[in-house]
């Protein structure tokens, strides 16, 4: 391909994918889980970020910053909590600043197609591009503070960086896959799985590999050998003889880089400790990091049923959602198999599809980790499909691709634009509403006429997120997670349509009670002072 037609088209690709993303990147309401998220992000930079240097004290910084944070499973790894103080620091703390980073690496996936153009091909890189780049899953869940869209670039990151070092045995690319590696496990505890597909596939890859520089040998034994059992054990022995050939071969070349490896592996532990010590103030975090990530998941991921679906969930979403990259990969991935980067890209697909989907524990924003791959397997396939053609029939694949491409477009606007607090919509899930935002907005027009942001603020319900994050500068804010009768505050959001959280004899003051929905199932209500 024309190297200036490749780069057009590819600037179009990301053209299209920054568009779809960045549009109205705050339109969507907050949801519980991005009010938690950026709650974390502010007590990092308040603690860490922001020390009060007229009366700097070394240990009580150092104390401070270290319990800005604990480490909690539940809510994943430290990375996106520590990136996004920093973000805050440098950009201040808003929706728009919340949400953009973790678009941001969501987007510039789909630039880590570039160093992988040698192995798609120049077709392969544009398709695996526009795939991802309208993919409807991608998109909307680009835009919501979650920590997969950092996950999945990091992924992408290793997978460059084996590509490279065992392509061209630099020390570079180990260095920098360590740090890929501790960046990946330090984002969420679904490294493991990722690991566990790379390690499965270094084996299916060496047993097809030794399968065939032992068919001859094999043969050879067989031939002549006497009897079964002595068939049996001469193939046995020249199995084994190859095996231990390849382990001292390995172990030699392990050897040889010994320092290399040392370092990679010193700079694994420095940003795996730096990032869940919250920059070395935390070190017992470190150890909670190894000890009880998997651990937890395992434990969760089989016991709560609020998220249990049945084994085919992640198909629907496919069938649903996601016609072109499911079509497009299942078409052409027997042309995948030609090359051990293809059959790794099937295999990393198909292997988180069925280990997710074996997982009682599901959800929507799962998906993307096996659509990426997905999307890789069509790009290789119809890149080996359209170089097989000739002349004009190299256009024939765009008759399927380019309606393809725009259903995507077409779906991905509507969920993300659109349906983006549709319960009807299954990517949506549990998102916010706009109930929500008319809530916040009511709040900040009704202290305009207070005392700004030093209006008191009374919030008396047990289920209260996003709020602490949409209320962040109001700080007179009391949070009350359980019933509080006698209320004065000029603004109340009670879980109770009552009046009987506000103090008896103001209650003919309050104006209310209205009515929001934080989010499907979780009502409160708000009462103010008349003017």
């Amino acid at each position: 391909m024309d190297r200036r037609f490749f780069w057009a088209l590819f600037a179009l690709v990301l053209m299209a994918g920054f568009f779809l993303r960045f549009y109205d990147l705050t339109n969507r309401p907050m949801h519980h889980d991005e009010g938690v998220i950026g709650w974390f992000k502010m007590n990092i930079m308040n603690a860490c970020l922001n020390p009060d240097l007229s009366h700097f004290n070394f240990w009580n910084y150092v104390g401070a910053c270290g319990k800005s944070y604990d480490y909690n499973p539940d809510y994943h790894g430290p990375f996106e909590y520590l990136f996004g103080a920093w973000v805050f620091k440098f950009f201040g703390a808003s929706d728009f600043t919340l949400r953009a980073p973790e678009c941001l690496f969501n987007l510039a996936t789909i630039l880590l197609l570039l160093p992988l153009r040698k192995k798609l091909g120049d077709a392969g890189t544009l398709m695996a591009g526009a795939l991802l780049a309208v993919s409807p899953s991608m998109v909307y869940f680009a835009q919501r503070a979650y920590m997969d869209n950092f996950f999945i670039f990091f992924t992408v990151a290793v997978v460059i960086c084996a590509v490279k070092f065992w392509e061209e045995r630099r020390a570079l690319w180990l260095y920098l896959g360590a740090a890929a590696l501790a960046l990946l496990f330090t984002t969420k505890e679904t490294a493991y799985i990722f690991v566990f597909t790379a390690l499965l596939f270094g084996a299916l890859e060496y047993a097809y590999g030794l399968l065939g520089r032992m068919g001859g040998r094999v043969a050879k034994a067989r031939a002549g050998a006497e009897g079964l059992w002595q068939e049996i054990l001469s193939v046995l022995m020249e199995i084994a003889f190859a095996i231990l050939t390849d382990a001292r071969g390995a172990l030699q070349g392990i050897w040889s880089m010994k320092a290399e490896i040392v370092v990679a592996i010193l700079i694994f532990a420095f940003i795996y400790s730096f990032v869940f010590s919250t920059m070395f103030t935390d070190p017992w975090d470190v150890v909670n990091g190894v000890t009880q990530g998997a651990a937890f998941w395992v434990q969760r991921s089989t016991t709560w049923e609020g998220h249990f679906k049945p084994f085919y969930y992640y198909y629907d979403l496919l069938t649903h959602y996601e016609q072109a990259v499911l079509f497009l990969s299942v078409a052409v991935v027997l042309f995948s198999f030609r090359n051990s980067f293809a059959r790794w890209c099937a295999l990393w697909a198909f292997a988180t599809w069925f280990i997710f989907s074996m997982i009682p524990y599901k959800t929507p924003w799962l998906d993307p980790h096996f659509i990426l791959p997905m999307a890789l397997v069509a790009g290789i396939g119809i890149d080996i499909l359209v170089n097989s053609l000739k002349g004009w029939q190299k256009f024939l694949p765009l008759a399927i691709i380019v309606p393809l491409l725009a259903l995507s477009c077409v779906v991905a606007w509507d969920i993300t634009y659109v349906k983006y607090a549709d319960g009807n919509v299954a990517l949506v899930y549990v998102s916010g509403v706009d109930s929500y935002k008319e809530l916040v907005q009511k709040v900040e027009n009704l202290t305009k006429a207070m005392n700004g942001t030093d209006t008191e603020i009374a919030v008396i319900s047990d289920d209260y997120w996003p709020l602490p994050w949409s209320l962040r500068d109001y700080g007179h804010a009391a949070w009350w997670g359980k019933s509080m009768p006698n209320q004065t505050a000029p603004i109340i959001i009670s879980s109770k349509n009552d009046f009987s959280e506000i103090k008896e004899e103001l209650r003919g003051s309050y104006a209310g009670p209205e009515k929001y929905d934080l989010r499907p199932g979780a009502t409160v209500y708000l009462y103010y002072k008349r003017a």
